[in-house]
């Protein structure tokens, strides 16, 4: 591996652990909705080569109201219900 592998290797890596701190609701919730199952869900779309959404990944959590959005360059996007925030830009499409 060269140095570029590497340092992009380890630029990952600490993206992806930064993001799983970040994504964290770090609110008090009641004791009814802090053991109520919730996840975040894959979002079917249907959109063809050349279409709006071609490429994109779309996952959600409807009890919290929270969504993740991956571009086809691999920049992610979170929603906390109130618009999108970019959080990681990716390096772009290979």
């Amino acid at each position: 591996m060269n140095l570029n592998s590497i340092g992009i290797t380890l630029c990952l890596a600490a993206a992806t652990a930064s993001f799983s701190s970040y994504a964290g609701d770090h609110r008090k919730a009641s004791r009814d909705t802090r053991h109520a199952e919730s996840a975040m869900q894959l979002v079917a779309v249907d959109a063809r080569a050349g279409e709006p959404g071609h490429g994109w990944q779309y996952f959600s959590d409807v009890r919290r109201h929270r969504a993740v959005v991956i571009s086809p360059d691999g920049d992610y996007y979170y929603s906390r219900g109130k618009g999108l925030e970019l959080v990681y830009k990716g390096a772009g499409a290979a």
